[in-house]
C-alpha cells in the first residue's frame, strides 16, 4: 500500500486548492471515491464529499474527516520525493490525511470491515468559522452525527490529540484626534494609546489549563494593526487584532469577558470570530479500544480544529493524522512516508475483521 499512498499524496498536492478553489480537488475525489461507492453512498455539496457505508445496526460507525483545501502557501518541490518526504504545499495539512483515507476506500472495496465507516472531504477549513465547508454538512444532513467516534486526520504525528482549544479574534480599537506630526499636541495619538495595552499582551504569557487530566495553555497574542493616516499624521484610530486561544472547559461568553477584562476602558473591543473548543471526549468506548488496541500516547490539542464542530452536533471527535505539525502553513511543507503508512496501517488494523 506504501506505492499507492504515495501515488496519492503527490496527485493531491499536485491539484491546487488554495481555500476556495476547491472544485478541481474535489472533482478528482468524487471520481476517485465512484470507483469504489455506489451513487446512493456519495453524496456532493457544493465542493463537500460525504461517503458513506451502508449501515449495519449492529457494528459500530467511525467518521474519518479531512478537508480538502490549503492556505496559501509556495513550495520548490511540489510532487517531489526527498529523503523519504513528500513534499507540497497541504502535504502535511493534510493533504497526507487525505491520502489514507483514500488508501483506506481502495483496500476495503471487497474487504469485510467491523466498523460501518464514513469519510467526508470538505472545503473551506482554512477560513473564517462561518463559512467553514463542514457546517452545512452537520446542519443539513444527519449521516456524519451516525459516528459513535470521528476522526479528524490534522496533522498530529500519529499521536491522538484530545479536546482543542477555542480561538477568537477581537478589534481593539483606540481612538485618537487627527493632527499634524509637527503639531501633536493638537491631536492624540491614538497609536500611543494602545502602549499600556500591547504590554499587558506582551506580558500575557501562557497560562496553563488542566482539563480531564491534560495540559491545555491558554495564550492571548497581537497578530495585525491597521491604522489611519500617514507618515506625518497623528493617527486618530489604530486598530489591534488580538487572537486568543482558550481551554476546554471555558464558554465562547467567558473568553469573551477575558478579553474585555484586559481592556478595560481604553479601547472599543469588536470579536469577529469565534470558534469554541472542543470536548474531551476521553472515554468515548470506540476511543478507549483504539488507545488500548494500539497503546498510542494521548496529548492535548494546542490548537483549533473542526473537533470543536463536531462536539458542538454532539459528536465524539479527535484529532489524529499522519501529518507533521510542525510543517503545517510551512514554506516548502513536507510529510514523512513512514508517518503515512503507519497512519494507514492503524485504521486498517482498526478497522478490519
Amino acid at each position: 500500500m506504501q506505492d499507492k499512498l504515495i501515488k496519492y499524496t503527490k496527485k493531491l498536492v499536485e491539484i491546487p486548492s488554495v481555500i476556495g478553489n476547491e472544485k478541481e480537488i474535489a472533482d478528482y475525489t468524487e471520481n476517485f471515491v465512484k470507483q469504489f461507492y455506489p451513487e446512493k453512498n456519495i453524496l456532493r455539496y457544493n465542493n463537500s464529499i460525504i461517503v458513506h457505508d451502508d449501515f449495519n445496526p449492529n457494528k459500530k460507525t467511525i467518521a474519518l474527516i479531512g478537508h480538502l483545501d490549503t492556505v496559501p502557501g509556495e513550495n520548490d518541490y511540489t510532487g517531489q520525493i526527498i529523503d523519504n518526504k513528500i513534499y507540497g504545499l497541504g502535504s502535511s495539512d493534510m493533504k497526507g490525511g487525505l491520502a489514507v483515507m483514500m488508501g483506506l476506500i481502495e483496500h476495503f472495496k471487497d474487504k469485510e470491515k467491523r466498523l460501518n465507516t464514513i469519510y467526508v472531504f470538505y472545503e473551506k477549513e482554512e477560513g473564517p468559522y462561518v463559512d467553514n465547508g463542514l457546517e452545512p454538512l452537520l446542519s443539513d444532513y444527519d449521516i456524519i452525527q451516525k459516528a459513535n467516534l470521528a476522526f479528524a486526520l490534522e496533522p498530529t504525528n500519529n499521536v491522538v490529540q484530545v479536546g482543542c482549544v477555542g480561538t477568537m479574534h477581537a478589534s481593539i480599537i483606540f481612538k485618537g484626534k487627527r493632527a499634524h506630526s509637527a503639531r501633536p499636541w493638537e491631536g492624540d495619538n491614538a497609536i500611543h494609546k494602545s502602549a499600556q495595552f500591547l504590554q499587558k499582551l506582551a506580558e500575557f504569557g501562557h497560562n496553563e489549563i488542566e482539563f480531564e487530566g491534560l495540559k491545555y495553555y491558554e495564550v492571548m497574542n497581537a497578530t495585525m494593526v491597521n491604522y489611519s493616516g500617514g507618515r506625518n499624521i497623528i493617527p486618530e484610530e489604530f486598530v489591534v487584532n488580538v487572537n486568543y486561544r482558550f481551554a476546554p472547559g471555558k464558554t465562547i461568553e467567558q473568553a469573551k469577558e477575558d478579553i474585555i477584562k484586559l481592556v478595560g476602558d481604553e479601547a472599543e473591543v469588536e470579536f469577529t470570530d469565534l470558534c469554541p473548543s472542543g470536548s474531551v471526549c476521553l472515554y468515548n468506548p470506540v476511543l478507549s479500544e483504539f488507545l488500548e488496541k494500539f497503546k498510542l500516547p494521548v496529548e492535548a490539542k494546542q490548537a483549533w480544529t473542526d473537533v470543536a464542530r463536531l462536539s458542538l452536533y454532539g459528536i465524539d471527535a479527535v484529532n489524529f493524522g499522519p501529518g507533521d505539525p510542525a510543517q503545517a502553513h510551512q514554506r516548502n511543507e513536507y510529510i514523512p512516508i513512514p508517518n503515512l503508512v503507519e497512519n494507514f496501517n492503524y485504521f486498517k488494523n482498526f478497522i478490519e475483521k
